[in-house]
């Protein structure tokens, strides 16, 4: 019989980092928490790929096919009203600060992605199954949503991995960036 998962405290997120380790062909997703502690994930190329499905039409950002013809007025007017928010939003993130590394890194180091599941009741919620049978769930901002998938972008380039993503990151061209969020958010990671 397993034991059970032990449950840890709600923590907000601050800043988060995503890189490319060559030795281990996979991408370390740091998760620097309110506590003063980060959660470490590793994605491979089948996790990462999996997380661009599922956050990339969350992002609305202007694309080639975003608009087509026969989408109604009302609709396309919506649509390009969304468009033009991300598009702001992802301008004002700060994708140049150096990420801060934590002095306490939960679950005793870094835990390995198996699946993702993308879920919303009323909240959208990122829910991260790793091999260690320890579940990582963050609720998820437009502003999260927008920073990882231009971290994705990055990090996929500097991999040389193909994700079926456009060529150009959405935001700035830097890698190995680090997103701040508001310290005073909600509780967002448990």
């Amino acid at each position: 019989m397993s034991e059970p998962v032990k449950s840890t405290p709600e923590a907000a997120i601050q800043q988060l980092n995503l890189s490319y380790n060559t030795e281990q062909d996979r991408l370390l997703f740091r998760v620097g928490l309110s506590d003063n502690s980060e959660l470490m994930v590793w994605l491979t190329l089948r996790v990462t790929k999996q997380l661009w499905a599922l956050l990339n039409g969350e992002t609305h950002l202007p694309s080639a096919s975003s608009i087509q013809i026969e989408t109604p007025p009302a609709q396309a007017i919506e649509q390009f009203k969304q468009e033009v928010q991300a598009a702001e939003t992802l301008k004002k993130m700060d994708f140049a600060t150096e990420y801060q590394p934590r002095p306490q890194v939960r679950n005793e180091g870094a835990l390995l992605a198996t699946a993702l599941k993308l879920s919303d009741d009323g909240i959208k919620h990122l829910d991260i199954t790793c091999l260690e049978g320890l579940n990582v769930r963050m609720n998820l901002t437009q502003e999260l949503i927008l920073a990882m998938c231009n971290m994705l972008q990055l990090s996929a380039k500097e991999a040389a991995w193909d994700l079926g993503i456009i060529s150009q990151p959405l935001g700035q061209t830097q890698t190995n960036a680090a997103i701040e969020v508001d310290p005073q958010a909600k509780k967002i990671l448990h």
